[in-house]
């Protein structure tokens, strides 16, 4: 069997190749099935999945981690030089002295910006236990104070319970003229559809990103195409707070609560 594996491996590398695409096929369209159920709120530009309640979706959320924990863990190296390669490429980032990660996960994000020379923290709703680098927190409600930040990255505004309340807390948190740093994952019109975690979804990567910047009231400083990983198109998009800025974000004791 081993012997048949690696002659078919080296002798039909198309028809792997075949196989993998047909796979992928496959579950992009069970994944549509699903989002066109009624699982979903597509009653505007960006859908939305439901949820009973904020409690639920945090647990929906926090869940995630045990999951695929073993593949975040045998994929670190590879992980670790993209996000250093993705940010050695964002000339924006070049000023930053302070970075939070936004829904961070294990981290990895984190480690690329130390070894850039960054002062970074990453915080997420699971970070798994001895996580040195991401601490325990809810991009909805951050407890650190108003700009007391250069910048903020995030790859995971599809996971998002209230988008115009993370962006709301984002603002608040970045200095005047700060920059907020957003990976894209492409919509469902570029031939992704969301997964079972994803709870925001949308059209284009590009069409998102100039949402993001209406609803956060930055400028969308740049875009660029990050290409295809693994089998993925992401798009990076930089914004950029106005130097002066006189629109603050209510603080966490204004906002309203969320709902349980």
């Amino acid at each position: 069997m081993a012997l048949l594996k690696r002659l078919t491996s080296t002798l039909m590398p198309g028809v792997r190749l075949r196989s993998k695409e047909q796979k992928w096929a496959k579950r992009m369209k069970a994944r549509r099935k699903v989002f066109d159920s009624d699982l979903w709120s597509q009653d505007s530009d960006v859908a939305q999945r439901k949820y009973a309640s904020y409690d639920d979706y945090v647990k929906h959320q926090s869940s995630k981690l045990d999951r695929i924990s073993d593949r975040l863990h045998a994929r670190e190296d590879d992980d670790l030089a993209m996000f250093v390669e993705r940010f050695q490429g964002c000339s924006a980032l070049g000023d930053a002295h302070t970075v939070l990660c936004l829904g961070a996960r294990l981290g990895t994000e984190v480690k690329a910006l130390h070894k850039l020379g960054h002062l970074a923290v990453g915080i997420d709703l699971n970070p798994g236990p001895d996580n040195q680098h991401v601490l325990k927190g809810d991009f909805h409600k951050i407890v650190f104070p108003d700009a007391s930040l250069d910048a903020a990255y995030c790859n995971a505004l599809d996971h998002v319970y209230d988008l115009e309340r993370v962006l709301g807390e984002v603002r608040r948190l970045l200095r005047p003229g700060g920059i907020f740093v957003a990976d894209i994952i492409g919509g469902y019109e570029e031939g992704f559809y969301a997964g079972s975690y994803e709870s925001v979804h949308w059209r284009d990567a590009g069409e998102f990103a100039e949402k993001v910047a209406r609803l956060s009231g930055f400028a969308l400083e740049s875009t660029r195409d990050l290409g295809q990983i693994n089998r993925d198109r992401w798009v990076q998009a930089v914004f950029r707070k106005p130097a002066t800025d006189t629109t603050q974000s209510e603080s966490q004791e204004q906002a309203s609560p969320l709902p349980g």
